[in-house]
Parts: C-alpha cells; sequence; structure tokens
C-alpha cells in the first residue's frame, strides 16, 4: 500500500513538473530526455520501465497503450562510415518517430529512429520495429517487426 501511495506521489508531482502530460495516465514515471520535442495526444497510458529519448522529436497519438520496458529511440548512431571511423567521429543522426491513435505497443517493444505506426495497431511483446508499419488495424511482430495478421473489427 505504501508504494501505491509513494507512485502516487511521484507520478503527480511529474505531471506537474512536465504539463505535457497533463493528460497521460501513468503506472510509473517514464524516463524520457528531450521532453519538449515529445508530443503526447490525450489519454496515453504509460506503464513502468520505459525510455523515450526523443532528441529527433517523438509523436504518440492519442489513447496509446505504451507497456513495460518500452523503449523509443529517435536517434542513433550513424553506421555508414563504421569502419573508417575515428574515435571522436561518432556522428548522431535522428529523425522522427510518429505513433499513430490507439496503438498498443506491448511489453519490451523498440521502436528505432525514423519509424512510423499506424493507427490502431498493436506491435508484439519483444518486438523491434526498424521501418514503418503502414498498414492500420494490423497486429506486427518480430524483430524486425512485420505484419502477423489483420485484427477483427
Amino acid at each position: 500500500m505504501i508504494g501505491r501511495i509513494y507512485r502516487k506521489i511521484k507520478t503527480t508531482l511529474f505531471k506537474i513538473v512536465c504539463p505535457g502530460f497533463t493528460s497521460a495516465v501513468l503506472f510509473d514515471v517514464p524516463r524520457v530526455y528531450f521532453k519538449k520535442r515529445l508530443n503526447l495526444g490525450k489519454k496515453v497510458h504509460f506503464n513502468d520501465g520505459i525510455f523515450i529519448n526523443s532528441f529527433g522529436g517523438v509523436a504518440i497519438g492519442d489513447c496509446c497503450v505504451i507497456s513495460h520496458g518500452v523503449t523509443i529511440l529517435s536517434t542513433g548512431l550513424n553506421t555508414s562510415k563504421w569502419l573508417n571511423r575515428k574515435f571522436d567521429e561518432d556522428l548522431h543522426v535522428s529523425a522522427p518517430v510518429v505513433i499513430g491513435k490507439n496503438v498498443w505497443l506491448c511489453a519490451n517493444v523498440t521502436v528505432c529512429a525514423g519509424v512510423s505506426i499506424a493507427d490502431n495497431s498493436i506491435i508484439a511483446a519483444g518486438s523491434v520495429v526498424t521501418h514503418d508499419l503502414t498498414e492500420e488495424g494490423c497486429l506486427y511482430g518480430g524483430i524486425p517487426a512485420n505484419k502477423i495478421k489483420e485484427l477483427k473489427k
């Protein structure tokens, strides 16, 4: 019971400090880098253990569910000249991430930079999203994530 009270105080204080999260439903406080580059829709649900690096920009649509252990990255290292790189030349590449409305990112999903996810999609647990998932109303999964099936209405 004390844990629930502590979590409620922590999430309430987080919403005060980060006004962009006022309509979010927080089970725990997500770890977010570059909060000002994160654009949240209404009633986004956040579970625990979430990490978001929004340096390149991240947009999450209304009514999304972000489950335990999800990682969303909008930046990474440029690997095109990896073999010839010098130690002090780690050039970062950033690209926006766009997550549509009513998307469920199941436990331990990783979303890489430059990816768009269509509305009404589910990304299966443990999947890695490396390219755009453009078809609405589908279940995607795997490494890399690909369409598994269409969801029924």
